[in-house]
């Protein structure tokens, strides 16, 4: 008996000394890389687990996930549970933009940074991901106390292609994200990163399937994991992302099928009907990866017959969901134009105080919602047996942007803008904005601002303008007659007070002269001119999740104007014209809109004459054009549900009503009109596209449509 004992632990000692060291190659392909996880699902009941682990792009990530001790249920739940879209959206919502931002309405379908030459460059990449940077900080953070990733509870490796000499690149070392972020950089798609002055792109251009660096690392024998797709026959070739696929993809298998030979078991999901972009499929393409590897269990078993022990255990991971990080120093990396403690100033963060991982990250984020960065992301290091030393990296944008927009309305039809923009160019936290607009309204609108303070104090405006646009005029039945030809052209000049994100207020001083014509076809007018000269106030506040589409928060803009002097100004009166908005969410598809806009000019009896309030268009009463009504005193109620059905597709209907007279505001003589209305929304993230219906309660209907940003970029600069 004691013989059989002895003789079955030394066969047990001796299985363990020639078990093969096992090394885990995954491959790169996008989306695809999620069937990774149903393929180690399968692999772990079979007792199968890896001494070593290297990943390329989606490899990467999902390996260095299996480095820290995860098992695939635990990488399957973290990949459910992120919102990819959201990940690659470049958009940031209204409310989380600082109120130096909310002074103009959004504009432009296309951006170009301008180099010192003032030579516009184009963009590196098709997204901005620096959500991307910091979910990925998020993710990784409980490994920060970690240099040298062999110290990990399974050694790994993760591969990227340096963007400059061609080099394949192996990250054994460092910040984790970092090397898993740059591993990750698919040409075109994401920008490349950087990482201690090296430019990287993803790691499959040089090597997809890291069998070699595994093997490397110490592993003797290697189950590689190959998810990106083969190369498209010509009918598969349709657009612009198959395109990119195929391309990089040829690159891939030239340096792929050299290592093959290597590999002691391939395991290949099929895989064709996904995209690399196809980030919706996660849980399809788990599943997918999971029955191919069940497929797959006589290969796999020979495999552990041959060369794997009988039995693995799981490694320890890092359980610091809940982990706080003490900061004991912190620093600025790569910044240029920007100082440091301004940056530090966004970011709000202090030493001497403990942080979670979602409030470091979270404090990147607000410091990106300022719009002067492309990228900026925390990395923390070990610093003592207590703390850590936190480095904010980032990159700029340029201070000179040029910012071009298409749009179209019913009232205005086609038209197409320049806007230059230039933040901190002419004096230490400025603003100068300049749009040139040519169509059916020709602008020209120059606003500067100077700030003084960073996120709250005060702040002056200069704003000079020249505008043509023709106006339509409508008999009492509310048909067009004729139209009249304005050429506008004057200034404002403030001093305001502003509030980091929400909240503005100015006291303005205005002269404006208007010039009213018909054009040569049309019936001869005497032309017709005067000059309004007077002073104001108003306030701005605005914490709507967008602009176009909003679903929460309240917006509110009002303005009062006072022409007293009759030496200064041909018509003298007193006016206020104000707007307040509110949404209620009551589901996260579902929200209560209502809304307040109200004109008055008070007891200014000329007025009626020559400025009464155009009611009608998009922005007004549905049911009727623009200029198809008037009054120099209105009151517009709005009351309705807003839908999002399907992300950013948006329905909203409610019921508008309309009241209005010549001489006051609440008198008892007023008309009244009702009408209900339905909007239908796109909001695309090159440019928005709306559609407006309503019928009054007479039967009478009225269809707009809008596509792009067609609103009045300085609604709340103008007088």
């Amino acid at each position: 008996m004691k013989k059989s004992l002895l003789l079955v632990l030394i066969l047990c000692v001796v299985s363990l000394c020639f078990a093969s060291k096992v090394g885990y190659a995954l491959s790169g392909g996008g989306a695809r890389g999620f069937a990774h996880i149903g393929v180690l699902k399968v692999l772990e009941e079979e007792g199968i687990r890896p001494d070593y682990i290297s990943g390329t792009s989606i490899g990467a990530i999902i390996g260095a996930f299996y480095a820290m001790g995860y098992n695939a249920a635990e990488i399957e739940s973290l990949a459910l549970a992120i919102d990819w879209q959201e990940l690659f959206d470049n958009q940031t919502p209204r409310r989380d933009l600082y109120i130096g931002q909310k002074r103009w309405a959004p504009f432009g379908n296309i951006t170009f940074e301008l180099d010192d030459d003032w030579s516009p460059q184009l963009p590196s990449s098709v997204f901005n991901v620096n959500k991307v940077n910091l979910k990925l900080f998020e993710l990784y953070a409980p490994s920060s106390q970690v240099y040298d990733f062999d110290d990990l509870p399974i050694p790994f490796s993760c591969l990227a292609t340096n963007l400059i000499t061609g080099e394949s690149k192996v990250f054994r070392q460092g910040s984790i994200m970092q090397a898993v972020r740059a591993s990750m950089s698919i040409p075109s798609i994401l920008p490349p990163f950087e990482v201690d002055g090296n430019v990287y792109i993803d790691g499959g251009i040089a090597q997809n399937l890291p069998i070699n660096v595994v093997k490397e690392m110490g592993a003797e024998t290697v189950v590689g994991i190959k998810v990106n797709s083969s190369l498209r026959g010509k009918e598969s070739i349709n657009n612009l992302i198959d395109v990119l696929d195929q391309t990089i993809n040829i690159g891939i298998t030239r340096n792929l099928n050299k290592d093959l030979d290597d590999c002691h078991l391939l395991l290949e999901p099929e895989l064709s009907e996904y995209s690399s972009t196809d980030f919706v499929h996660v849980r399809e393409l788990i599943a997918l990866g999971e029955a191919y590897a069940r497929t797959q269990l006589p290969e796999i078993r020979n495999y552990k017959r041959d060369f794997s022990p009988e039995s693995a255990t799981e490694p320890e991971h890092y359980d610091r969901k809940n982990e706080r990080y003490y900061i004991e120093s912190i620093s600025v990396r790569g910044n240029d134009k920007l100082s440091s403690s301004k940056i530090l100033e966004y970011i709000k963060l202090e030493t001497g105080n403990a942080y979670s991982h979602k409030e470091l990250a979270q404090a990147c984020q607000d410091a990106w919602n300022s719009e002067f960065f492309r990228v900026v992301y925390p990395i923390l290091s070990k610093s003592s047996a207590r703390g850590y030393h936190l480095t904010i990296q980032v990159g700029e944008r340029a201070n000179k942007l040029l910012i071009l927009n298409n749009a179209y309305n019913e009232e205005v039809k086609l038209t197409s803008s320049a806007i230059l923009r230039l933040n901190n160019v002419l004096l230490k936290n400025s603003i100068f904005l300049t749009e040139l607009q040519l169509g059916g309204k020709n602008e020209l609108n120059i606003d500067y601002v100077k700030n003084f303070g960073e996120l709250w104090g005060i702040y002056y405006r200069v704003f000079p303008y020249v505008n043509e646009k023709t106006l339509y005029i409508y008999d009492d039945t509310h048909h067009r007659t004729n139209s009249v030809r304005s050429l506008e052209w004057g200034g404002t000049s403030g001093i305001g007070l502003f509030s980091p994100k929400q909240g503005a207020a100015e006291f303005f001083v205005y002269r404006s002269h208007t010039y009213l014509y018909r054009g040569i076809a049309e019936t001869p007018m005497a032309p017709r001119s005067y000059q309004v000269s007077g002073f104001g106030a108003k306030g701005l506040y605005e914490s709507v999740d967008d602009y176009v589409f909003p679903t929460s928060g309240l917006r509110v803009l009002g303005k009062l104007n006072f022409a007293r002097d009759e030496n200064i100004s041909d018509y003298v009166y007193s006016k206020f014209t104000g707007k307040a908005e509110a949404f209620v969410p009551l589901h996260d598809a579902v929200s209560i809109e209502c809304s307040a806009d109200i004109g008055t000019y008070f007891n200014s009896a000329p007025m009626q004459k020559f400025d009464a309030y155009p009611i009608g268009g998009a922005g007004g009463f549905m049911a009727y054009s623009k200029y198809e009504i008037s009054a120099p005193h209105f009151r517009i109620l709005k009351a309705g549900l807003v839908l999002e059905p399907k992300r950013r597709f948006f329905v909203s209907a409610g019921v508008q009503h309309l009241s209005y007279d010549a001489n006051e505001l609440w008198g008892g003589n007023y008309n009244t009109d009702l009408c209900y209305y339905l909007s239908l929304g796109l909001n695309a993230s090159v440019m928005p596209v709306k559609l407006n219906m309503a019928m009054k309660d007479n039967g009478r209907f009225n269809l707009s449509f809008s596509v792009g940003y067609d609103f009045d970029i300085f609604k709340y600069s103008r007088k």
